[in-house]
């Protein structure tokens, strides 16, 4: 996984990590910190920075696996992108219908 699947997969399932996991996992990807540096910060080996970071990832991805609100949220948003281009000019009230569900999904 690249650090931005991590970053989108941590927006949903985070709450779902271990505060250590979670927090490393912000770091890691959302500050680019070394593993170093993490260690430094959480005052802990390199080595348990790794291993956290390892057992947060592998937690993202099994969550999705199971769950797939991040693909349902990809989905969602791609079938509104179709509704908006066929609407066109479906009218103020539709469009304003599509942007109230995006706000929606994107809170």
């Amino acid at each position: 996984m690249d650090r931005f699947e991590i970053s989108v997969l941590r927006d949903f399932y985070g709450p779902l990590l271990t505060k250590k996991q979670d927090d490393m996992l912000r770091m890691r990807y959302d500050e680019d910190l070394s593993f170093g540096e993490i260690a430094e910060i959480c005052e802990v080996s390199r080595q348990a920075v790794l291993d956290s970071i390892n057992k947060g990832e592998k937690h993202l991805a099994e969550y999705e696996a199971s769950l797939k609100c991040v693909d349902k949220q990809r989905r969602i948003f791609a079938i509104l992108d179709d509704i908006e281009k066929a609407c066109g000019d479906c009218g103020s009230a539709a469009l304003a219908g599509i942007a109230e569900i995006r706000s929606v999904l994107e809170e």
